[in-house]
């Protein structure tokens, strides 16, 4: 599941990148195909055209030890949207986020 193309379709998000975060991700311009780096394992859905929801890790950096963010372009900080969830993928209550079209 990823993000796609912006609400506006001005941006698109891309895959991740780990350059100047170790968890970072790319969103391009789609009119110049420039890249710009923003935080987030992995860009999920568009909640509006300069925001993004994206999984992210914890301080003890193992890549299953998940929570969703809110990430914003440009910007250096993450919200978090959830708790953590398990690392262990057959952890009984694990759950997967469910976006919908608005």
């Amino acid at each position: 599941m990823d993000a796609g193309v912006s609400p506006d379709g001005q941006l698109i998000a891309g895959q991740f990148a780990g350059r100047k975060w170790k968890t970072s991700s790319f969103v391009l311009d789609a009119r110049t195909g420039k890249q710009r780096e923003v935080r987030g394992q992995q860009l999920l859905a568009w909640a509006d055209g300069h925001s993004l929801v994206a999984w992210d890790i914890g301080r003890d950096g193992n890549e299953f030890h998940q929570r969703l963010v809110l990430v914003t372009i440009g910007g250096e900080k993450t919200i978090p949207l959830s708790d953590f969830r398990s690392p262990k993928d057959d952890t009984k209550g694990r759950w997967e986020p469910v976006f919908a079209e608005r």
